[in-house]
């Protein structure tokens, strides 16, 4: 699959549920997509998570087809809790896990976004 078809497949999934139940961490680095700081997005609504660059970071002269390239081998994966989201943070390593864990009473309520 394609950066663009794996992007695609992102906005299908997202195309009827509201920006306040798509959660991005804070941006982290990891071996998956060779180091360029990444954040871990999950939709809530759906169950459904995925890794994406941090787009502030990249400007016009940077190939990051490469890092794109591995956002998409790590595809889309099942998160339907917070334990399943900081799962995927520890498959990431230690700086996933420093930088975007969720303590574990993360509360996401319909409609209001992440309350702590």
């Amino acid at each position: 699959m394609t950066y663009d078809e794996f992007m695609d497949k992102i906005e299908s999934l997202n195309e009827d549920t509201d920006a306040v139940d798509i959660y991005s961490s804070e941006d982290f680095q990891c071996d998956q997509t060779g180091g360029f700081p990444t954040m871990l997005c999950v939709n809530w609504d759906k169950g459904k998570a995925w890794l994406q660059l941090n787009d502030f970071l990249k400007t016009d002269d940077m190939d990051v087809s490469e890092s794109e390239q591995r956002c998409v081998d790590f595809g889309i994966r099942d998160c339907n809790d917070v334990e399943d989201f900081n799962n995927i943070l520890k498959s990431l390593g230690e700086d996933a896990v420093s930088s975007a864990y969720l303590p574990e009473d993360t509360d996401f309520d319909e409609g209001q976004g992440m309350k702590l």
